[in-house]
């Protein structure tokens, strides 16, 4: 019996000195990754991931958030469009933090980290170094400098470890516009899908390997969960804290996506435009001139986006090429007898066929629904040169 309670005392013995000591490798310092679920709304579609720190030794439970800004700022917009929105690193009670989500009905899914004492230190104190007032500020990008990326630094970053060694199978041929595109269809949001492919350039079409597709909430966390730590797991522990409770919706009608709307516009041009008749002619020119002028205005948001703004993603836009800004000039063409002035349709006419080819190099840069409107502009731009050519040759 002595024997046995000797054993007994010498394992309980163990099991304080175990705990003690993992409370101290730990620092009374607990550190996990939080991930978002979507919302309903577009600045939340994409997700959200923040950083919590439990402070045993002060009592604390402190949630860093990178995705913030000050909406009350008097050029909110205008930086905004610009590009020159300042993000900042902001902190707040986890208890906050929470009651934020349970109000939206979103999930949080927490991922406990597995460092070590001194690199629990380095990331505390990196984030305190980060919400003073002099570093908290940042120029936000979407794609390449977001509170995810951010957090992916950090992370991936601590203790002079070589950078982004998550990997993690990404789907083959990805690129950013490809992981957008994921939610937006979720989300079912066809015409916001359409608006973003519209700003969108080149760069949003690159291949993707795993550590810049921990650009969006639910890769990071994927990234964690495969990353291998000194021979070991990252991810410690994992656990539902609040539940996704967003509604299921439903997809959205054929008559209501940018696909029937761009079909129904290219039907009714090519209907009034076969009708001969003075009167349908004036129609024609007038529903010309509306076409033209608003593809030459989304032309010239389109160019101001690429060379006017901050915006790195929205540059290298291939859209520029149908969506040409000198359209909005070519209106005040139409009808117009001058040879050199008919020479822009034909020239546009013959420019907007070769996005045909275009589509199958590169058939993520333009958005499918954009086909028949793009067709339209190639015809009826035909349609306007092939009638002043033959206004031309009617004697005088």
């Amino acid at each position: 019996m002595k024997g046995i309670k000797r054993a007994f005392s010498i394992f309980a013995f163990g099991c304080i000195m175990v705990q003690a000591a993992a409370q101290s490798d730990s620092c009374r310092l607990r550190i996990s990754l939080l991930t978002c679920s979507p919302g309903s709304e577009l600045y939340s579609v994409f997700g959200h991931s923040a950083l919590r720190i439990v402070d045993s030794t002060v009592g604390t439970d402190i949630v860093y958030n990178f995705g913030t800004f000050n909406f009350g700022d008097p050029d909110f917009y205008s930086k905004f469009v610009m590009g020159r929105l300042m993000y900042y690193v902001d902190q707040e009670t986890y208890s906050s933090f929470k009651a934020e989500y349970e109000y939206e009905r979103r999930g949080i899914t927490e991922q406990v980290l597995s460092f070590s004492c001194a690199e629990k230190k380095s990331i505390q104190e990196k984030l305190f170094i980060n919400v003073r007032e002099e570093n908290k500020y940042y120029k936000y990008d979407f794609l390449n400098d977001n509170c995810t990326t951010r957090l992916r630094d950090i992370i991936f970053g601590v203790g002079n470890q070589q950078p982004y060694r998550a990997l993690f199978a990404t789907k083959t041929n990805s690129s950013y516009r490809d992981y957008l595109h994921v939610y937006l269809n979720r989300a079912n949001m066809p015409w916001t899908k359409l608006g973003i492919d519209l700003l969108i350039g080149l760069d949003g079409d690159n291949r993707m390997n795993s550590n810049e597709a921990m650009f969006l909430p639910d890769y990071l966390k994927k990234g964690l969960s495969a990353a291998d730590w000194r021979g070991g797991k990252m991810v410690l522990a994992e656990s539902i804290l609040l539940p996704d409770l967003q509604p299921k919706l439903n997809t959205n009608p054929f008559f209501q996506t940018p696909l029937f709307f761009f079909l129904l516009l290219f039907v009714f041009y090519t209907l009034i435009g076969n009708l001969k008749s003075v009167r349908f002619e004036k129609i024609n020119r007038i529903l010309d001139a509306f076409l033209f002028a608003t593809t030459g205005i989304l032309g010239f948001i389109l160019l101001f986006m690429w060379v006017g703004t901050d915006h790195m993603s929205f540059r290298h836009n291939v859209n520029l090429i149908w969506a040409m800004p000198l359209n909005l000039g070519a209106v005040f063409l139409i009808g117009n007898k001058n040879l050199n002035f008919k020479k822009y349709f034909f020239y546009y006419s013959i420019l907007t066929l070769f996005i045909i080819p275009l589509i199958f190099i590169l058939p993520e840069a333009i958005n499918p629904t954009l086909y028949p409107l793009i067709i339209l502009l190639s015809y009826r731009s035909w349609v306007i040169g092939r009638n002043d050519k033959k206004t031309l040759k009617q004697p005088l």
